[in-house]
């Protein structure tokens, strides 16, 4: 079970959080130079699941210590998910 140490829960779910947006932009850009290679469903997911990181990730200056810890357990699971793909 993860620990609430001041400042370590909200560095380690923002770095996540931002590890999550950067593959997330990364597909996009692929999606914009290589138009026609994913389908318009995977790019909306995409875009929609990278808006959600983004909202989390500016959420976490006004979280209470459960709820960061929730953002970063959410956010280092769905990184390594997209990191298996």
């Amino acid at each position: 079970m993860a620990r609430h140490l001041p400042g370590g829960d909200t560095e380690q779910a923002e770095t996540t959080a931002q590890r999550v947006i950067a593959w997330y932009n990364a597909r996009l850009v692929d999606a914009r130079r290589n138009s026609g290679r994913h389908t318009p469903d995977v790019v909306a997911e995409w875009r929609t699941a990278r808006d959600q990181a983004v909202d989390d990730l500016n959420r976490l200056e006004t979280t209470d210590p459960d709820e960061t810890v929730q953002i970063a357990l959410t956010y280092a699971a769905r990184l390594k998910e997209l990191q298996a793909t």
